[in-house]
């Protein structure tokens, strides 16, 4: 559920369920999967990443994930000390990866206040496509999660990775 103050403008999140992710991934030209701290106390976070990487999706580490990443064979294409740093880049038009310009950008393992604000200045300033993979709907992504359980929640990350195989 979301606060009313949460939400500062009259656009907000498109709830997606994981079938409708795999949709809005597979019509991107380049994603990227943008990874955030909770991956280092949460391994099926890292299993998710890593999975997700296989499929073919660049990873963008920030703060430390790049840490469990890197254990398990996966290098980023960059690692940043914080979402901020990788939101200033994003919001650059002419910021590439590999050449590449990134039009859709994957999030999980943030803080619900931390990536709100990262959130908030992609949706009003940047053409980037945003989605919110967190088990709580994040209302300043273009798409979002719904409030999940924890069952349900990994149950759909491993539908999102299944989807893109």
């Amino acid at each position: 559920m979301s606060l009313l103050a949460d939400v500062q403008a009259s656009r907000s999140a498109k709830v997606l369920s994981g079938e409708g992710v795999v949709r809005v991934v597979k019509m991107s030209k380049y994603p990227v999967l943008i990874t955030g701290g909770k991956l280092l106390e949460n391994e099926k976070l890292v299993d998710f990443a890593v999975n997700l990487n296989q499929t073919g999706i660049d990873i963008i580490a920030c703060s430390a994930s790049s840490k469990p990443l890197i254990e398990r064979g996966v290098k980023p294409k960059f690692t940043t000390f914080s979402l901020h740093y990788i939101t200033q880049f994003l919001l650059d038009p002419d910021f590439r990866v590999d050449g590449k310009i990134v039009d859709c950008a994957l999030y999980v393992g943030f803080m619900p206040y931390y990536l709100s604000r990262a959130l908030s200045s992609m949706k009003h300033f940047s053409k980037i496509v945003t989605v919110a993979l967190e088990p709580y709907y994040q209302p300043h992504a273009t798409f979002s999660l719904p409030k999940l359980n924890e069952d349900e929640y990994y149950s759909t990350l491993e539908k999102i990775v299944e989807g893109l195989k």
